[in-house]
């Protein structure tokens, strides 16, 4: 009945002790791991209390004796021979004992499963797909209800429906990996739905691409809750034809209506009008899904620090986009010296200053200088070594 148990009795914390027939004899402070080791031991004298299948938990995964019982419940073995094979293959497939513990941990009853006609069929397909080990691992760990689907009827059809959309088995794993639940419901309740509606709405296949690739969850919703969104999104003004369509649709998908209420307010303090706000929107819709603080921090850097027009900004709003510690405040840095040396006549238009590439800006404004190695110290040092 108790597999193990003697191997795992006093594992359970700094203090040890001599195991009585009742736990009363221990009378040490209650820390966290004397209680579990009461509770443990009070198993001992209701062995009702701990199946085989928790106390293979407790002494094989290193679950807590709390969670094994939980876990159990959705556990009907009583030898190891099955779950032990279960293990092996995880192993065996580079899953380290952590991973295969939080795998578990999700689903137990991934130990139950037919090791040879379950499991092994779907990480082998996995394999012909191209995805690596690690990445096998980090799909599974993340949600590992994906075992217990039918290989044949959901996991194969998700996955070469995402391959035929994103033309690239790369581009699918990677969609995967950023949300694993795409391949546990069957494409056609949410993603082949929600992909028609968007042709429908003449969206082209390659921004529809895209956004599967990127974000794949907007996708993987109720189809009445996309068209919905689609049409508020077109409401407002943004074409279909257009790449910052889906990433509108994206956006919308995300934020409730009090965040883009609140965002509203923020941009209005500034002194834009909602109609600046809403064209600052169909230009760069990401402008919306900017933090409250980043929001502020950055308009307040552009506009007293750069002595830039709020309305520049509205006109501009992929100024919102760079980090304030990353990209603003090095580079702002950088032209100021050159201002104060008068290496340069005057400030350079800040969309080309912040948004152009890391490679540009130091050609353009560090290399060129005989002063390019005080320059390269004012930037920072991991400029220098990205060169």
């Amino acid at each position: 009945m108790f597999y193990f148990l003697t191997k795992s009795a006093l594992q359970f914390g700094k203090h040890t002790a001599a195991v009585s027939p009742t736990h009363k004899l221990f009378s040490f402070h209650l820390s966290p791991s004397t209680i579990t080791l009461r509770f443990f031991i009070s198993t001992l004298e209701n062995p009702s209390e701990l199946s085989f299948a928790a106390s293979y938990l407790i002494s094989k995964l290193g679950f807590s004796p709390e969670s094994a019982l939980s876990a159990s419940k959705h556990l009907n073995f009583k030898t190891p021979e099955k779950p032990d094979s279960v293990i092996h293959i995880f192993k065996h497939y580079g899953f380290s004992q952590v991973q295969t513990f939080k795998l578990v941990k999700k689903c137990p009853r991934v130990l139950s499963c037919n090791p040879e006609k379950t499991l092994l069929p779907k990480l082998e397909f996995f394999h012909s797909k191209g995805v690596s080990n690690k990445d096998i691992a980090h799909i599974l760990c993340t949600y590992p209800y994906i075992l217990v689907k039918s290989l044949e009827n959901c996991i194969t059809l998700n996955f070469n429906f995402l391959s035929n959309l994103l033309e690239s088995n790369d581009k699918t794993i990677a969609a995967v990996k950023r949300y694993s639940p795409i391949l546990y419901h069957k494409a056609d309740r949410f993603l082949k739905p929600c992909v028609d509606i968007l042709e429908e709405y003449r969206v082209p296949k390659k921004h529809i691409a895209s956004l599967v690739h990127r974000w794949p969850r907007s996708v993987m919703m109720s189809p009445n809750h996309l068209r919905r969104i689609v049409e508020e999104v077109r409401g407002m003004g943004c074409d279909p034809l257009k790449p910052q369509f889906t990433t509108a649709v994206m956006v919308m998908r995300l934020l409730r209506e009090s965040g883009w209420e609140r965002r509203l307010g923020l941009y209005k303090s500034w002194g834009w009008s909602e109609d600046d706000v809403l064209a600052a929107f169909i230009k760069e819709p990401w402008c919306m899904m900017t933090s409250d603080d980043k929001i502020m921090a950055v308009m307040d850097f552009l506009v007293n620090n750069m002595d830039c027009e709020p309305s520049f900004i509205a006109k501009n709003p992929y100024l919102m986009k760079p980090g304030l510690k990353t990209t603003f405040i090095p580079r702002a840095s950088v032209v100021h010296f050159l201002l104060s040396e008068r290496l340069i006549e005057k400030k350079p238009n800040l969309v080309t200053l912040f948004l152009c590439s890391e490679k540009m800006f130091l050609e353009k404004f560090v290399y060129r200088f005989e002063e390019a190695p005080q320059l390269l110290k004012l930037y920072g040092d991991q400029s220098y070594l990205s060169k």
